[in-house]
């Protein structure tokens, strides 16, 4: 199964900074805390006003920041470079186990966003006509940190053009942010005169082992992000936009409708996996808008069958939760996406996480 490396899952981002023992250029303020975007006596106030600042700094100038989530189980990078042209190039790479490891790489321009996921042996690749969001995401991420947390200025800053702040209480991280139900939280953040946050570390206990997010500014005024090489190799099939709606019903088969855009091409791959059950089976023809298509996992051996009209229920196996379904075309995946539900029958009403059957997500 392709490992698709989902921020909150871990956060993905852009900034723009400084490196090494460079100092930021002094805009007359003198690392005065109460003068920073969202501060007021010396605590950080409105972390909405902060980041907007910070996120302002990175699209006029360009720059380079790193992500990091570090913990016993799983660890998670990303670097995103942001040009003052509005380009973007992100990778991120995730490993929870020496067998389970992945990588994400896209690139952004005016219009559209270039996909790139490897997990093992396996590539997929994809074009989204529009530009990609990690920008936002890593913004929304910085956010629920900052006012997570309760950030007072701090008596070790090193020189007049940043701030240091500290945290030792954290409360209201919502779900699904690293760190959401760790204890013993603390923190260290440092801005500098003109709202850029420069370094944020925060650190907890899970399990009674050390947890570590780390937002880090890298490199200052990138006025361009370059395309990767793998760009100008990415196949056609990965400009396909099929728009499909997928559920189990009954327990016992997917139902995969076409609503919208392009065809699923003839030959095109679909690969479920569920609690009890996996395969993998080719489409034998295209699936075109309006059209349906019914698989299952067959009584008699056990094979993934992919028909055009809805099973008897004496010839499909019952499926467990929960379930994953990919649906590629080369190297392209045209679909991905994973439900659960519990013991009742999607027919009786059910939705996604729910009984019986659920919404693809």
């Amino acid at each position: 199964m392709l490992l698709v490396v989902v921020l909150a899952s871990v956060v993905l981002a852009g900034c723009a900074g400084l490196q090494g023992t460079e100092t930021p250029t002094d805009d007359g303020t003198d690392g005065e805390p109460d003068q920073m975007p969202g501060v007021s006596n010396g605590t950080v106030t409105d972390a909405e006003a902060l980041v907007a600042a910070n996120s302002a700094s990175i699209a006029e100038t360009g720059g380079e920041l790193s992500v990091v989530y570090d913990a016993p189980d799983v660890n998670s990078e990303s670097v995103l470079t942001v040009g003052a042209d509005g380009t973007s190039v992100l990778s991120t790479t995730t490993s929870d186990g020496p067998d389970q490891s992945g990588s994400l790489e896209t690139y952004s321009n005016e219009t559209a966003t270039y996909v790139q996921m490897q997990s093992g042996s396996e590539t997929r690749y994809r074009v989204v006509e529009q530009p990609g969001d990690a920008f936002d995401r890593i913004n929304s991420s910085l956010t629920a940190y900052l006012a997570a947390g309760e950030f007072t200025v701090s008596n070790d800053s090193s020189d007049g053009t940043t701030a240091v702040f500290t945290s030792d209480s954290f409360s209201g991280l919502e779900d699904g942010e690293v760190l959401d139900d760790a204890n013993a939280v603390s923190a260290r953040l440092v801005i500098n005169q003109s709202g850029q946050v420069q370094n944020l570390t925060v650190t907890g206990e899970q399990r009674s082992e050390t947890v570590t997010f780390t937002y880090e500014l890298r490199q200052s005024a990138v006025e361009r992000a370059a395309a990767p090489g793998w760009v100008s190799e990415i196949p056609p099939t990965a400009a396909l936009h099929p728009e499909l709606s997928v559920d189990v019903e009954n327990d016992s088969y997917v139902r995969i409708d076409h609503t919208g855009g392009d065809a699923v091409p003839r030959n095109a791959t679909l690969e479920v996996a569920t609690d009890n059950a996996s395969g993998t089976v080719a489409f034998d023809s295209a699936l075109e808008a309006g059209e349906t298509r019914y698989a299952y996992f067959a009584t008699n051996d056990g094979s993934l069958v992919l028909r055009n009209e809805q099973p008897a229920s004496d010839t499909t196996t019952t499926l467990t939760s929960p379930a994953s379904i990919e649906v590629t075309a080369g190297e392209t995946a045209l679909h991905s996406g994973s439900m659960a539900w519990g013991s009742e029958s999607a027919s009786e009403g059910t939705t996604s996480n729910s009984s019986g059957g659920g919404r693809d997500q």
